[in-house]
């Protein structure tokens, strides 16, 4: 019998915001070296090479990526859980522990932002239509 991928992440441990920095670059790659992720890493700001290496090490450990065979001399890694898992995980902890696991208090706190443009506002009551067509069918 398969296991089930929600209950597995759910186990995984919860990324540092230095880990889910690294991992942001490691999707944005796909399948790379450390020396890649480094590479990408530098642009986005300045860290020791060594410190990178240490989390991939530590991604691998919590099971977030893995090494993919290669005749290279280096090994690559392959992002394990996508992005998305990710996203869901860290808003249902954010939604527990700032709002009170009540969607609608966060909603209402992105809608009180005032970067928040027309184009979007749009968009987000398309997906409550959407949201609320779907819902309703059988």
């Amino acid at each position: 019998m398969a296991r089930n991928p929600k209950k597995r992440d759910a186990r995984r441990p919860a990324l540092s915001p230095l880990e889910l920095e690294v991992m942001d670059v490691v999707w944005s790659l796909g399948e790379c070296t450390s020396a890649q992720v480094t590479e990408a890493f530098q642009q986005k700001r300045t860290l020791a090479p060594t410190t990178i290496r240490t989390v991939l090490t530590s991604l691998r450990k919590k099971g977030y990526v893995r090494p993919v065979p290669t005749i290279e001399r280096r090994f690559r890694l392959r992002p394990v859980v996508p992005r998305e898992v990710v996203a869901r995980r860290s808003l249902r902890e954010l939604l527990a522990s700032l709002f009170g696991n009540t969607p609608r208090k966060a909603i209402v706190c992105l809608l009180d932002d005032p970067n928040l443009t027309e184009q979007e506002l749009d968009e987000i009551h398309r997906l409550i239509d959407a949201r609320k067509r779907k819902g309703h069918q059988p």
